[in-house]
């Protein structure tokens, strides 16, 4: 019961201010596609690159395209392209790739559709 006292004593010394909940931010309109990078890197590297990206929660995801060559397809939302392409920059400090840009992403929304 003593502990109860402490938080109610506690929360009435707080200004009124703190006691308000904040409104959430409104939601963001869906997207209607996703965005894509391409990375190449050494194949040796591959795990290291998936535990660094992992680093920055949901940022992005990666599928390798090419296992020899080590060409991956990053895929992540619209709304969080400047977030991604932060944290590839900074993991090309720590991991030699190379960043290039998705080779689909100016085609018409009519031949994107038939190419999936």
């Amino acid at each position: 019961m003593h502990a109860n006292e402490n938080k109610k004593n506690f929360s009435a010394s707080q200004p009124q201010s703190l006691h308000k909940r904040r409104k959430p931010a409104p939601a963001l309109a869906a997207p209607t596609r996703s965005g894509r990078l391409l990375v190449r890197l050494a194949p040796q590297d591959t795990a290291i690159f998936r535990f660094l990206l992992e680093a920055y929660d949901h940022t992005a995801y990666f599928t390798v395209l090419e296992s020899k060559t080590a060409l991956l397809k990053i895929v992540f939302s619209p709304h969080l392209e400047n977030e991604t392409r932060t944290a590839l920059a900074q993991m090309a400090q720590s991991l030699p790739f190379c960043v290039e840009e998705w080779p689909l992403g100016n085609l018409p929304q009519e031949c994107k559709k038939t190419l999936r």
